[in-house]
């Protein structure tokens, strides 16, 4: 079974409610801009050196990917991974995605921008 927008809200529901919660009052229904959101609440727990939080984002996503069906798969790759590599790059969220992101999702990101690798 594909996992659409509505498993992609119960898993962060379940895993990160403190996203949710925070979603952007014209994000809320709009699967990118809901994914845009999950995205820099990534940003943030780096940036913050919570970097126990940013695994379980990149955790999440890897998981999502595995089953999402085509309209997650564009939202977590267009507005997750690609906003993420073209967005600010720093040293901290640099270590961060090579000291804890899954190794296949490192590799979809360091095919948006190689500075990742």
């Amino acid at each position: 079974m594909e996992a659409g927008r509505e498993e992609f809200l119960a898993r962060l529901k379940i895993y990160c409610p403190e996203v949710v919660a925070e979603f952007g009052r014209y994000s809320a229904g709009l699967l990118h801009c809901e994914v845009a959101d999950f995205r820099a609440a990534t940003e943030r727990a780096i940036d913050t050196g919570r970097l126990w939080e940013a695994e379980r984002h990149f955790r999440l996503v890897a998981q999502l990917l595995v089953d999402a069906d085509p309209a997650l798969r564009n939202a977590l790759e267009v507005s997750y991974l690609e906003d993420l590599a073209r967005g600010g790059f720093t040293a901290t969220r640099r270590r961060a995605v090579r000291e804890r992101m899954p190794v296949e999702l490192r590799k979809l990101l360091v095919a948006y921008d190689d500075r990742w690798a």
